[in-house]
């Protein structure tokens, strides 16, 4: 079906949001996707594959025009932009499947998990038209494996709401917005695992760190990553400045209890420079320890943003875990991104 004969239902439409909690949290919205790629040429891809849907759908974007993987990959800096030797970060971050399968043949399937932030959701359809193109002309892999897109289901704290199939689409996507994530915590939470799905990069006085973070210094990270999305693509800060110190000083009081993390090595090639890039980060599990109630909210959307460096690719996705041995701290009332994802990071 060709690209421009796609039907309004594409469309993406804001769900009606509670009310904000939080800075302008309700400005703030994302749509996450999953496309289910049907191969009908075999291929070779690496066991990382996030690297090769990185740079395929680039160039994919770049057929369509310019502009579009300008937009996506190279983003302008606002004029209010505080940190000129920091890039602004991507308006989107790929999921790629995270099992060690390199070998494909025709009919195999792949399913490939986007999330778009703010402004960069109305562009939708201009990701389906690029991995459209990328399947039907381009390829994947060192044989250029053909694909075609089988089917599209968006994700959301609810479940899977199927989009697209057999060339059809069958419904709306609705973006969510942040302050579905924050719900009111009615018990003690003293315990919490947080599991490491794609390498992390964080880095302490320029230096990437080879252990387990610590907790503040994630969760600062992490909050500046989600205002910087926010400023960005949506409706600007969604944590103030006071907002912000006042659960870093708390987070000073949580401490490390537990950790498996350790330093997996990769590099990347890039097609583009002939260049060999370090990717290396962690890999693991870390249990943290102390009052952990006021931080879910915001743990909880940041598995729909990741942390640290190279996002984009993937990089730095995580899910929170229960601890066997808590009692049952609180309803979360939101679903990891992992489970709801049901595909690749489980």
């Amino acid at each position: 079906m060709p690209t421009h004969a796609l039907s309004n239902d594409a469309n993406i439409v804001n769900e009606n949001p509670p009310s904000a909690q939080c800075g302008n949290i309700q400005g703030f919205r994302l749509a996450c996707f999953e496309f289910q790629l049907c191969l009908s040429e075999g291929t070779e891809l690496p066991v990382y594959k996030g690297a090769v849907f990185h740079g395929a759908l680039g160039q994919a974007l770049a057929r369509i025009g310019t502009n579009f993987r300008d937009y996506f990959y190279n983003p302008s800096p606002p004029a209010h932009w505080s940190d000129a030797q920091q890039a602004p970060p991507r308006p989107y971050i790929l999921i790629p499947p995270l099992d060690d399968k390199t070998r494909y043949a025709a009919g195999d399937t792949l399913n490939l998990g986007i999330i778009l932030y703010g402004s960069a959701i109305d562009y939708f359809l201009m990701v389906f038209a690029a991995l459209e193109h990328l399947g039907e002309f381009m390829g994947l892999g060192k044989q250029r494996g053909r694909f075609q897109i089988d089917r599209i289901q968006q994700l959301t704290t609810q479940g899977a709401k199927l989009l697209y199939q057999n060339r059809q689409w069958l419904g709306q996507a609705q973006a969510l917005h942040a302050d579905q994530f924050f719900t009111e915590i009615s018990q003690s939470l003293t315990h919490l695992r947080l599991n490491h799905s794609t390498r992390l990069r964080l880095k302490a006085g320029n230096e990437l760190l080879r252990t387990a973070p610590p907790f503040s210094l994630l969760l600062n990270r992490l909050l500046g990553r989600i205002n910087a999305l926010a400023t960005l693509y949506g409706s600007g800060i969604v944590i103030t400045p006071e907002e912000k110190q006042h659960l870093l000083t708390l987070a000073g009081t949580v401490q490390i209890e537990h950790s498996t993390l350790h330093w997996h090595d990769w590099q990347r090639h890039s097609q583009r420079t002939h260049s060999t890039m370090p990717f290396g980060g962690l890999l693991g599990e870390t249990v943290y320890r102390g009052e952990l109630a006021p931080f879910i909210p915001w743990l909880a959307l940041g598995q729909w943003t990741g942390v640290g460096g190279k996002t984009s690719f993937g990089l730095g996705l995580y899910k929170i875990m229960r601890l066997l041995e808590d009692t049952t701290p609180c309803d979360l009332n939101v679903k990891t991104l992992s489970h709801t994802l049901g595909m690749s990071i489980n």
